[in-house]
């Protein structure tokens, strides 16, 4: 007859193991430059959706994110490029593409504005 400890000792040892490398294994995070966080979704701007930005932009805070490899995070992560987005209560959106926006809205960064690549990255709006 086998020993109860001995089936039970290999997944003891199983489970010690892991939760000893806990730090490394995220629920649906990921690890970047030694900090561990999940990536943000960041949206394409919709009139039809956001509503106006001339409008709505005050209820808009800008935001920095991180983007690196192409997803973004709201924490600095090392080498990631700091990107300016709002924040709205439906999430992160990229500012809308109209000149006038950075005149209207002083509290953009221009230097942190978001290029073509993260335009193109965006998810649609919610509901299209």
């Amino acid at each position: 007859m086998r020993s109860p400890f001995r089936v039970l000792l290999p997944l003891l040892g199983s489970v010690v193991l892991m939760t000893a490398c806990g730090p490394g294994y995220t629920s649906g995070g990921v690890v970047v430059g030694g900090q561990a966080g999940g990536g943000i979704d960041v949206f394409g701007y919709s009139s039809a959706y956001y509503g106006d930005w001339h409008t709505n932009y005050r209820q808009w805070t800008p935001t920095t994110v991180y983007e690196s490899n192409g997803q973004y995070y709201p924490n600095k992560v090392r080498g990631g490029r700091q990107v300016q987005v709002y924040r709205t209560s439906k999430g992160y959106v990229m500012p809308p593409r109209d000149a006038d926006l950075t005149h209207t809205d002083h509290r953009l960064k221009s230097k942190q504005m978001p290029n073509d690549a993260d335009y193109s990255r965006a998810r649609p709006h919610p509901g299209s």
